[in-house]
């Protein structure tokens, strides 16, 4: 029997099933978030090794996985997420892992999150608009103990409703190092704003 008589009796390969966990390598270690409703942040640190990590949205670490994890990847990953977090997620292309981090790690701010998309993309890049290390739980506790108001306050943005209906015309999948540029144009719209305000006050004591 010749290898090519042997080679058409050999059974087709079965294609592989996808795991339903995002899984994807940075510079050859692997990382994964886990389906809800354990969504865990996990590191390899060894082969079947796998350890939690605080993640951190701004890194290149975020940004190798959204180029990895295409829809495709997604797919099986979103079927055991709430129609809530599909639809959120969804929203977004390339920031599908920031949206997903901002809902696991920010839950008091699901339904602000729901009702403007473009926050979810805010709450991941605190850390970035802050200047800081990831701040997780003291966002959600700033939720939890106050308005959404405090939470724009507490990223360093205009806390108003102007300022909120601005940042829903903002593309949800700009760039994070562009955010900087659009809370500096919000607070100029709100100077602006104020100055003009006050050209139009009424003078004397009933300005008071």
């Amino acid at each position: 029997m010749n290898s090519t008589t042997a080679s058409r009796r050999r059974p087709a390969r079965r294609p592989v099933a996808l795991s339903p966990d995002l899984l994807w390598h940075h510079l050859g270690r692997g990382y994964r978030i886990t389906i809800w409703p354990e969504v865990a942040f996990e590191k390899e640190m060894a082969p079947g090794l796998w350890r939690p990590f605080t993640p951190d949205p701004r890194g290149d670490v975020f940004c190798t996985g959204a180029v990895m994890l295409n829809r495709r990847r997604w797919k099986p990953y979103l079927e055991f997420c709430p129609v809530s977090w599909q639809n959120l997620i969804e929203q977004f292309s390339f920031h599908r892992l920031h949206a997903l981090t901002a809902l696991a790690h920010c839950p008091a701010l699901q339904e602000d999150m729901e009702e403007r998309p473009i926050l979810a993309l805010l709450v991941a890049a605190h850390a970035e608009l802050r200047g800081g290390a990831p701040e997780w739980g003291e966002l959600n506790a700033v939720r939890e103990r106050g308005t959404l108001y405090s939470v724009l306050e507490w990223l360093g943005l205009p806390s108003t409703d102007d300022a909120l209906a601005q940042l829903e015309e903002v593309d949800p999948d700009i760039p994070m190092r562009e955010l900087r540029c659009v809370r500096e144009l919000l607070w100029q719209r709100h100077d602006a704003k104020l100055r003009g305000m006050g050209a139009h006050s009424i003078p004397g004591p009933l300005a008071a």
